[in-house]
């Protein structure tokens, strides 16, 4: 009986918890991210220039 009314009182109508459907991907031209162009970059984007990565920061011990 509580396994019948985890089934209705959970899920809405028409979804299957066992057999859930696969999510719809879209190609959508406006949804792409830009380029970023950066794969020969050694340092992240948010060290500064000129220093080594992890440079000035705070050790963690």
């Amino acid at each position: 009986m509580s396994s019948e009314k985890q089934r209705t009182g959970t899920t809405s109508p028409g979804s299957d918890v066992q057999h859930p459907k696969h999510p719809v991907h879209s190609d959508n031209e406006k949804s792409k991210m830009p380029e970023r162009d950066d794969a020969g970059r050694k340092q992240s984007p948010a060290d500064r220039p000129g220093k080594k990565p992890g440079e000035g920061e705070p050790s963690v011990g």
